[in-house]
């Protein structure tokens, strides 16, 4: 008889795992103990369990507690809000009885070995990626494909839907609850046998829910993009386990030196202001831009209304200074005003500060981002709706562009390994590829084909000029504005602030735009129509097949519904273009990582950028794999117009470029 529930015994686990090992898939579930549990290749591992057709197990491996309390004791705790924050006090907690005698950690995982390594077994779980990364460190291997990841594939048949959680999802198909106690927080401190339920109930769950999404994804011919996904994940397990090396003492003292100039920045606002004010107050803030020059504010004309500013202006409200924003592009739409630009610096450069720099180091209140001179970043799949990758731990997908100069400064503490280099590779305008792949004719097309700079064509078209006159700057304001402002819909406002033009001038430009490229125009509205037509929720596919549905697309054309059209409309055409840009950068990474030689590692991917370490003596052979993984006919396959990469190698990722 096939055991089941919680295993103690060697003779139990192997009678177990042999019947595992005839059926073809098995989902499993760890819970991980210590400081570092959500850094999945340094924590340790507590539980595992493992379930499969008629069998669920659950094997404990280190717990410190049973299930009786058999009286109470205090622990010391800190304060971490209030007056007393940071001083110690002692709060009663149960005491419990002994755990029972649990299996030995390397037995175990010695006799899970065969089945985590076949190759033929699905390996199952929920973001899995954590849990595959986790027992890579016990088996002394990486689980080997095939896997299946059942968050993922929720995301990929609903990627509008951001609640995707495991419990969630079994609480809203099989209408049971559990984990009221929110046990895999800190699993050790929860009594024996309440650890063993949840964690029986994490992995039986989402092997029911594996065999009802497998049917799913293969019904709505979404199994070639689900593909794509399952192959990229086992690219991002390496990128995980590998981390990418970061100059810790060039960080520290970057640290320093902003926390300084952050110190400058804030006198230059005062200055500028003729006053000081709490700069993190929105209120405030928005009284001194947009407040009377008579009362010693500044009188900027307020135009973009915050989000509760628009609620009012839509029920007929009386707007006030506070119903408006003061966010960067607002600042940036007054490039004369020197507080504008005052606080535009200082946001800037205490973002860095804040949001990479000290965060990346620890706080007293976080811990750091690096360890043993790595950061291991978790990229996720599932956190976008178009496809394209986010990130946590830290995020390193929000990364200023590598052509800023915030952007160059935090690149800068990316370092290559000793004996090695750092080899960037940085797909060239893919949005625009993209977009003149699917319209396939036009001067956007022609431009590509004949190998000139499409922001040159834009601008060139747009100002009437000849490709070979168009300057640097009107490049740069006129002909990547109007590219921005087509892929992603931009308004005037952020035409005007990005091209440094009046709202005027930009609605002239816009205008000329569509007289010049009437075709890109009509693709657009001809995607739209498509994905109307799509019932019962209008949606469109990207080059590989995702789908990217926006119900708000077939609303109710009223005056309260108009912006909320205008947003779906705006996504809709924004996710057929992110959305192949995204396939294409997955697809190149695991064309990448199946030929990179093994003495190289793709360590990271962010925006179209991917990083990859290189030994010095084969930095050719890694370039041209890069090249062909990125650009060859595998992939060029997809797109009718050229797809060119900017390669660059050096020490810092910040001096590539």
């Amino acid at each position: 008889m096939v055991p089941q529930g919680v295993i103690l015994t060697e003779d139990s686990l192997r009678l177990a795992v042999n019947y595992f090992l005839t059926r073809d898939s098995f989902s499993f579930d760890v819970e991980s103990s210590g400081d570092y549990r959500d850094q999945p290749h340094l924590a340790s591992i507590s539980w595992i369990s493992l379930a499969t057709y008629g069998c669920c197990i659950v094997i404990p491996l280190d717990h410190p507690i049973g299930t009786k309390v058999i009286g109470t004791k205090k622990v010391p705790m800190k304060y971490k809000t209030g007056k007393k924050i940071g001083e110690t006090y002692f709060k009663a907690v149960p005491e419990y009885e002994g755990p029972p005698e649990q299996l030995d950690l390397a037995l175990v995982f010695g006799i899970l070995a065969p089945l985590f390594s076949h190759p033929k077994i699905v390996k199952t779980g929920h973001d899995v990626i954590y849990d595959l990364v986790v027992v890579s460190k016990y088996l002394g291997f990486v689980p080997v494909p095939p896997y299946f990841d059942t968050k993922i594939a929720f995301w990929t048949l609903n990627e509008n839907r951001m609640r995707n959680g495991l419990k969630e999802w079994t609480e809203e198909r099989y209408d049971h609850k559990y984990d009221f106690e929110n046990v895999g927080k800190c699993a050790e401190s929860h009594p024996f046998d309440t650890v063993a339920y949840y964690s029986y109930c994490d992995s039986k769950f989402d092997w029911l829910h594996y065999k009802w999404l497998k049917q799913q994804i293969a019904d709505q011919g979404l199994q070639k993009i689900y593909d794509l996904e399952m192959n990229i994940l086992n690219v991002l397990i390496g990128m995980r386990l590998s981390g990418v090396r970061i100059d810790v003492e060039k960080l520290k003292q970057l640290r320093a030196d902003l926390r300084v100039e952050v110190v400058q920045l804030e006198g230059n606002i005062y200055a500028a202001a003729g006053k000081k004010f709490n700069i993190n107050s929105n209120p405030q803030k928005q009284q001194i831009l947009f407040g009377k020059k008579s009362e010693g504010n500044q009188g900027l004309k307020p135009w973009k209304l915050t989000a509760k500013g628009r609620e009012i202006k839509d029920a007929n409200g009386k707007l006030e200074l506070i119903h408006y924003s003061t966010d960067d592009e607002v600042l940036a739409s007054y490039p004369d005003n020197p507080l504008a630009h005052a606080m535009r610096e200082y946001g800037d450069v205490s973002k860095i500060l804040s949001t990479y720099v000290e965060s990346w180091l620890g706080t007293e209140d976080e811990p750091a981002k690096i360890y043993d001179g790595r950061i291991h970043a978790g990229f996720l799949q599932y956190g976008t709706v178009t496809g394209r990758f986010s990130c946590r731990s830290p995020n390193l997908q929000n990364l200023p562009r590598s052509s800023s100069d915030m952007g160059k400064m935090i690149r800068d503490v990316f370092i290559s390994e000793p004996g090695g280099k750092l080899v960037v590779a940085d797909y060239s305008q893919i949005e625009l590829v993209i977009l003149a792949h699917y319209i396939g004719e036009g001067k956007l097309y022609e431009a590509f084909m004949q190998g000139i700079d499409p922001h040159t064509m834009t601008a060139a078209m747009v100002l009437g000029k000849d490709p070979a006159d168009v300057s640097k700057v009107e490049r740069q304001d006129l002909g990547k504005t109007l590219g921005f402002a087509v892929v992603y819909g931009a308004g005037l406002g952020k035409v005007a602030s990005m091209a440094h033009i009046t709202f005027d001038e930009a609605k002239r430009v816009l205008k000329t735009h569509e007289r010049m490229f009437p075709e890109i125009h009509q693709f657009k509205q001809d995607v739209l129509d498509l994905a109307r037509s799509r019932q019962p929720v209008p949606y469109i596919t990207t080059l590989m097949g995702r789908k990217r549905r926006v119900p708000d697309l077939n609303m109710e054309d009223t005056y309260f519904n108009r912006k909320y059209i205008m947003g779906a409309e705006r996504q809709t055409f924004n996710s057929l273009i992110q959305g192949g840009a995204a396939d294409l950068i997955k697809l190149a990474m695991v064309r990448l990582d199946a030929t990179l030689p093994d003495e190289a590692k793709l360590v990271l991917s962010v925006h179209d950028e991917l990083a990859i370490t290189a030994p010095d003596g084969m930095v050719f052979e890694v370039e041209n794999t890069v090249r062909e993984a990125m650009t060859g006919a595998g992939i060029q396959k997809l797109v009718r117009v050229p797809l060119r990469i900017d390669l660059h190698t050096g020490d810092r990722w910040g001096d590539i470029k």
